[in-house]
Parts: C-alpha cells; structure tokens; sequence
C-alpha cells in the first residue's frame, strides 16, 4: 500500500493515469487500502469505517453516479489525511458547504477534486470555455464529476476572470474566485434583489440565465455599478443557490486597477503633508 502522505497527483502518476476515463475511483481506492461499495444510506451521502492499514468506504446507491464518484473521492481523502481518527460520515450539505473554511471537509473536497478532476487533463479541456453551467455540465460529464465541484474547478483554473458564490436560504456560505479576481473584488453578502440569484431563492425554479446583471447587484466596490457581469444560477438541493459570474468586459478591472492607484496616490500624499 502507498503512504499515507501521498498527494492526489502521485497517486494518479503512480497509476499512471493520464485519462478521465480512467479515473476509476474504486480501483484507485483501492490501491490506497480502501474498498469502495454502495449501500442505501439515510441521513448521509457516504461514511468511512477505517483499522489500520483497511478501510470501509460506504456510498448511497441511490445518488447519482457524479454524486457517488465525488463522495468516495471525499472519503478517501479522509482515509488519506485523516486516519486514525474517529469515522466520518458526510451529508450532502457538508459537501455544499465546506469548500472556503480550512476544516478536513474542505481538504477531502479538495482531495477528491485534485484526484477526480485533475489540473493535467482539466485545464486543456477548460481553457476559456464560457463561464455558465453548460460548459460546466459538458466537463462534468466527461469526468463524471458533480457539477459543485467542476464549477469551482472552471473558476479557478478556466483561464477567464470569474467567482462562483453559494447562497443559502439565509446567507452566503463561500465563494470562490479566479486568480485575476481573488483578492480584489468581493460579493456583497446577499445578492441584489436584481439578480437571478436573488429570483431563484424566492421560486421554485431551477435555473436562471446566462443574463447580463448590473454589478453592484453582486460586487462590493464603489464603481461597481457602471459595469455589467454574466450570471447564471442553478437551485441546488436543501435550497441553495450557486450562481457563475463572469467578466466578459474586463473594463472593470482594469478600472480597478487605476482606481486602486488613485487611492494610494492620495494615501501618499495626506503622509505628506502631514509629515
């Protein structure tokens, strides 16, 4: 059996995977010392019962196959990571939920995302695709992966400036952004009642857009409301919303950037005169 300290990618090279058809999650569990079956399960997504150098990976037979990939995926990162802890068993929500805070949820996410959707064969086939949900469903499908978790994947790694952002029935739970956004802009802590976000959470209905939205609807800045962003939104299960916004004009932030040089201007010269 391998380390326990294995990375998702050593895991794949060792493998010598190169494929998304050959990510093959219960083979490759195994060869970490994990037995992937499926059960009915109540009340849980999947569970992990692990003595030793053996673990149990349970999975609910009656999710999707997508669902079913990325749970195991999860749980074999807390076999990986987490062994010799107490056993864990993983709803659905803790798999919406645990993608921003730093909490072993969030790294099996992360662990399964890296082995299921990883970079080496995810960004040739993302790069620059649009930011909506169908460029989502069409690589989630081909990876045969949740659309939660190649969403973020297409944020972070699709090569256009973009956020994807979580909203529950109550409050925002986590965003996400790309290197170009991360760090610079953020989203207001509820959408603007001019949203599709904001639409979704009050119906019934499962999606909503792509459509142009005026971005103070969504972006915290004092000049957000002179651009506009691409939004699409998508129900999720227990009632949460995730939406894609993308800056199609990228006049925003570049505006940005002057804009934040035209505060430091001014920052540098009220140290001055009052030195």
């Amino acid at each position: 059996m391998p380390s326990a300290i294995q990375t998702p990618d050593q895991i794949l090279a060792e493998l010598g995977i190169r494929e998304p058809e050959d990510l093959d999650v219960e083979a490759i569990a195994e060869h970490c010392g994990a037995t992937i079956r499926y059960r009915p399960l109540a009340g849980c997504e999947a569970r992990i019962i692990g003595y030793r150098d053996r673990a149990i990976i349970t999975v609910n037979s009656n999710s999707w196959r997508g669902r079913q990939r990325f749970s195991g995926g999860h749980e074999l990162g807390h076999w990986m990571r987490d062994r010799g802890r107490v056993a864990f068993r993983c709803d659905y929500g803790a798999y919406v939920r645990s993608w921003q805070a730093t909490n072993p949820e969030t790294l099996a996410n992360r662990f399964a995302s890296d082995l299921l959707l990883p970079l080496s064969m995810f960004r040739p086939r993302s790069h620059k695709l649009p930011v909506t949900f169908a460029s989502v469903q069409k690589l989630a499908n081909e990876f045969q992966m949740s659309l939660t978790s190649t969403a973020i994947r297409i944020v972070e790694h699709g090569g256009l400036p973009s956020m994807l952002v979580c909203n529950g029935p109550h409050r925002r739970e986590w965003f996400v952004a790309s290197s170009g956004v991360q760090g610079r802009l953020w989203p207001v802590t509820r959408p603007g009642c001019g949203s599709l976000a904001s639409s979704l959470l009050g119906s019934l209905d499962m999606a909503r857009g792509p459509a142009d939205i005026r971005c103070d609807q969504w972006i915290n800045h004092p000049r957000a409301h002179r651009y506009w962003i691409k939004e699409h939104s998508l129900r999720l299960n227990e009632g949460s919303v995730l939406s894609l916004l993308w800056w199609e004009d990228e006049g925003q932030l570049l505006d940005l950037d002057e804009y934040e040089e035209q505060l430091s201007a001014r920052r540098s010269d009220n140290s001055t005169n009052w030195g």
